[in-house]
């Protein structure tokens, strides 16, 4: 039996998924509460596996009562709930620990199935969240990218755009077939563009070429 705390403000949504839960023969509420603050009570006495939780919560909100649960309670998960897939909650989320976030809209089935797989140790992310944070890591590889760029630039190293995404790659000890297979492009290509790198930084050796790129 998979035992959940609710922690929820708005009573109409408590309830319901309330309801829910319990037409469920593995999963149970042992718990309800309004926010964070109560939920600390109740979680030595109810020694729940799960919480479900709302993020924003009066008193204390849901990242921060994530991070209590975390610290406290480390073998205890958290799937925090939200009406809107806001980036800077999401990650504000995920590094207080929490093991999902889910926005309020999913149907009864798939937060059913969300509680089940957190329960056995995996991420459970709504397709809203699942897009902005993949976006948010394409930026970050791109922003590395240009920041590598620049470097280069600073010691006069000047790369073509398909220069730079396998000088990138080969900062990073990428083998030829794995760059070939990222970029869409034979091995022989590669190892050309490669050829070009090394003439550019004045290097004959990937090993010596791969330590000047990390060494930036």
């Amino acid at each position: 039996m998979i035992k959940v705390l609710l922690i929820e403000d708005q009573g109409l949504f408590r309830e319901g998924v309330n309801a829910l839960i319990s037409a469920v023969a593995d999963i149970k509420v042992v718990g309800m509460t309004e926010h964070g603050q109560e939920a600390f009570k109740q979680l030595e006495q109810l020694q729940p596996d799960i919480v479900l939780m709302d993020v924003y919560m009066p008193k204390i909100d849901g990242i921060k009562t994530t991070a209590y649960i975390k610290e406290n309670y480390p073998t205890v998960k958290v799937i925090l709930l939200s009406d809107l897939a806001d980036e800077d909650i999401i990650t504000a989320g995920l590094s207080a620990g929490a093991d999902g976030f889910l926005l309020k809209k999913l149907d009864a089935k798939r937060l059913v199935r969300s509680i089940r797989d957190v329960y056995e140790d995996q991420i459970v992310l709504s397709g809203e969240a699942t897009r902005i944070l993949a976006r948010k890591l394409r930026e970050y590889k791109y922003d590395k990218k240009e920041i590598l760029a620049e470097k280069l630039e600073n010691h006069y190293i000047y790369l073509t755009r398909r220069e730079m995404d396998i000088a990138y790659l080969l900062m990073q000890d990428t083998s030829n077939h794995q760059m070939a297979q990222k970029l869409f492009l034979s091995e022989g290509t590669i190892k050309n563009y490669i050829s070009d790198i090394y003439n550019k930084i004045g290097l004959r050796k990937r090993n010596e070429v791969i330590g000047f790129l990390q060494g930036l």
